[in-house]
């Protein structure tokens, strides 16, 4: 191992990272550490030769989830950690949030052994405006897709949609979608150890399936409003009371994100909580990776 190195996880599908990530990279050679860049899926890397290992680049473990878990708990010291993956993964961990009276978007589940036939799941989607189909299993958006109730097509596509997720052994989400998320985006919190770094505002990326290709989503920094950061400090303060209970090794989060939009009566829904190798939006602010690397620099003096 060597002192003075630090490993950050990429895959085999993006193994330079994101965008800011040789801002990252820049700034800990500043402060006298080396990052070297390994991609989680490499059979031949030694993850001994550094400090400590961040995930930052992992999408493709969406694919292959119980190998990355497996892969996670190899690693001597992995941030965010093992048990922390565990349980952020599935996103059946929203479930866990709204039974402590946190507000999620409405959402039916389906489950692989509840061996639904096409019509059952076509009875559970909503009666009409739009809805999104996802697995409970996913990084980035992949396997997202937005559906329109009143339109026999896209209802079809929907329908094969969940039942090919289903038979993939993928749990599946059913969201009605929220005209908030086109005027008004999403929010997104994102914390290093603990403590607020900064929020960025995004605008929508999902069109109904027959509305042709994707837009690209564009990303605004800018200061939380007093809910916004309420809600925050609320998920925050569940995600690290839960981890102390359930981790018998690192108990602070390295890195987190909150994903927040409005519901339409004043306050917010949580969409998402991101700690394994969500978008922290590195490039969105200078202070995104200047505190990002305080924080690495924290855990590296620990």
């Amino acid at each position: 191992m060597s002192d003075n190195k630090v490993i950050l996880v990429m895959s085999s599908e993006t193994p330079h990272g994101l965008e800011g990530d040789q801002h990252l990279c820049d700034a800990l050679r500043d402060h006298g550490i080396e990052p070297v860049l390994r991609n989680w899926d490499d059979p031949s890397v030694d993850w001994s030769e550094g400090r400590f290992a961040v995930l930052r680049s992992t999408p493709n473990y969406s694919h292959c989830h119980e190998d990355f878990l497996k892969w996670a708990h190899s690693v001597p010291k992995l941030l965010n950690s093992p048990e922390i993956l565990e349980w952020n993964i599935d996103k059946h961990y929203l479930r866990e949030l709204e039974k402590l009276g946190m507000p999620i978007i409405p959402t039916i589940w389906l489950e692989p052994e509840q061996n639904l036939t096409k019509h059952q799941v076509h009875s559970r989607f909503p009666a009409f405006g739009d809805f999104v189909v996802k697995p409970t299993i996913s990084s980035g958006g992949r396997g997202v897709g937005r559906y329109t109730s009143t339109s026999a097509d896209s209802r079809r596509e929907a329908i094969e949609h969940a039942m090919d997720l289903l038979a993939s052994g993928s749990g599946v989400m059913i969201q009605r979608y929220l005209e908030q998320v086109d005027t008004q985006g999403e929010v997104s919190l994102v914390y290093y150890n603990g403590v607020i770094s900064h929020t960025v505002q995004k605008t929508a990326m999902l069109h109904a399936a027959c509305d042709g290709p994707e837009p690209e989503q564009i990303v605004t920094a800018r200061y939380p409003s007093q809910e916004e950061w309420g809600w925050g400090e609320r998920v925050r303060r569940y995600v690290h009371d839960y981890i102390k209970q359930t981790s018998e090794h690192d108990t602070q989060v390295l890195y987190g994100r909150v994903d927040l939009v409005a519901d339409g009566k004043g306050s917010y829904y949580v969409m998402e909580i991101s700690l394994v190798e969500g978008n922290l939006y590195l490039e969105s602010t200078s202070e995104a990776v200047d505190n990002f690397v305080d924080a690495i620099v924290q855990r590296y003096y620990w």
